[in-house]
């Protein structure tokens, strides 16, 4: 009598079953999620680079020991009851202070992005002070650099200043940076921080 063993082979080869499919659908690029706390009305203050850094914002101080940053009321017309405001106090040795405050954008590769932000300078300082926007541009960065006497600005009025880039990347480095030279006394203000898509082209 023949037997055929074909059944009992076929058994004991496992059930292959199909892998779910996972979602490869793209991300959503809208406004609502590019910047966080932009008007710093969530009361946290920065966190310091080298000691708690910021999940949201970040702040480094480059120069000037004796400066400080803080969160003062009001804030701008716009922005709400707070802005986050950097003293600028040169020390004995060097006449120089820098801020920067940064925070990692969530972008979109090949988008095109506003950046605008209420700015104020306590004094004109003799135009010795500056605020700059720096952001991505193609493979570097690029900025935008307002100085305290810059015509047209009135110290202790807020005003906007702000630029234009085209991501690279899914996380974008935006900063801002406080600046006073030769010895000049200084707050610098900065709220309304916001990020758009852009219709139009960046480069």
């Amino acid at each position: 009598m023949h037997f055929s063993i074909l059944p009992t082979l076929l058994s004991l080869i496992p059930t292959i079953t199909s892998a779910p499919t996972a979602n490869l659908s793209p991300r959503t690029c809208d406004s609502s999620t590019i910047i966080k706390d932009g008007s710093f009305e969530s009361g946290t203050l920065p966190g310091y680079e080298y000691q708690n850094p910021g999940t949201v914002w970040t702040v480094s101080q480059t120069r000037g020991f004796y400066s400080q940053y803080s969160l003062t009321e009001p804030g701008s017309p716009s922005g709400g009851r707070k802005a986050f405001t950097v003293s600028h106090i040169p020390g004995p040795y060097d006449g120089t202070t820098i801020f920067e405050l940064r925070q990692n954008l969530t972008t979109c590769v090949g988008k095109n992005y506003s950046i605008t932000a209420d700015m104020k300078f306590e004094s004109a300082a003799n135009n010795y002070c500056s605020l700059a926007v720096v952001y991505p541009f193609q493979e570097r960065v690029g900025s935008v650099t307002t100085p305290s006497a810059t015509p047209g600005l009135t110290p202790g009025v807020w005003s906007t200043t702000g630029g234009l880039f085209q991501a690279v990347g899914a996380k974008s480095l935006l900063q801002f940076i406080f600046r006073c030279d030769n010895r000049e006394r200084n707050k610098i203000s900065l709220d309304n921080v916001k990020v758009t898509l852009y219709s139009g082209n960046a480069y």
